[in-house]
């Protein structure tokens, strides 16, 4: 089984990922978020962490920005 990843996936030239946008207020899965850091992985994948706007910043999490944006709706 071959693993996906930025060398095996193949994207139309000159197309380009939806980027999240840095403290932007996103719904994410029911609550109300801001993206505080983006960055790239050590393979060149985006990566986003999130922090919770609902209980005053104690919480938050990183993750692919693809997973992210493919579930959160700008606000």
């Amino acid at each position: 089984m071959t693993a996906v990843t930025h060398q095996t996936t193949k994207l139309p030239q000159g197309y380009k990922m939806a980027e999240a946008e840095m403290w932007k207020t996103y719904r994410y899965n029911g609550f109300r978020v801001m993206v505080i850091q983006q960055w790239d992985d050590p393979f060149g994948r985006r990566m986003v962490r999130i922090e919770s706007l609902d209980d005053g910043g104690e919480h938050a999490t990183g993750m692919f920005e693809a997973d992210f944006l493919r579930d959160a709706e700008a606000e």
